[in-house]
């Protein structure tokens, strides 16, 4: 017959029943801290884009030049809400601009020009102005506006 053989270092308790200590793992499981560090990355990436949307910068002061006391005298083109044009106070027309702006821009050989639109001209418009401006040869171009008012004083 054969008989039961004890387990390795099992002593004289027999052996077969065994119980085993455990003892704690000093290692750091990494697969669950991977997960966690990509659903962070993603949600990272996809808010990243949304937040630069609407930030509010306070721009530093400075003592410069404003574009029309640099400029040497740029032309001053003015699009009324009835959607005349106007070089330095000439009327330039309102249809069939290409005929009447480009060549007077020309001829002027205008470099820089300040731009001056109506709030209510239609976008188009404006971007006819400037299509027929950047064919003329016109370079540097300023766009004039009105500063925000709060609380009553204007904002620099």
């Amino acid at each position: 017959m054969a008989g039961i053989i004890p387990a390795a270092g099992s002593g004289s308790s027999g052996g077969r029943f065994r119980r085993r200590r455990y003892t704690p793992i000093a290692d750091i499981n990494v697969t669950p801290l991977v997960d966690v560090m990509l659903v962070l990355l993603i949600i990272f990436m996809v808010t990243a884009p949304m937040l630069t949307q609407g930030l509010t910068v306070a721009l530093p002061a400075a003592e410069g030049k404003s574009f029309e006391l640099a400029s040497n005298n740029p032309a001053k083109i003015q699009v009324m809400a009835s959607g005349a044009v106007y070089l330095d106070g000439i009327a330039a027309g309102s249809s069939n601009l290409e005929q009447s702006l480009g060549p007077m821009l020309r001829a002027r050989r205008v470099k820089r020009a300040l731009l001056e639109a109506d709030k209510s001209v239609p976008y188009g418009r404006v971007v006819a102005v400037l299509d027929i401006m950047n064919r003329a040869g016109v370079e540097q171009l300023g766009m004039v506006t009105q500063p925000k008012e709060s609380r009553g004083r204007p904002r620099r």
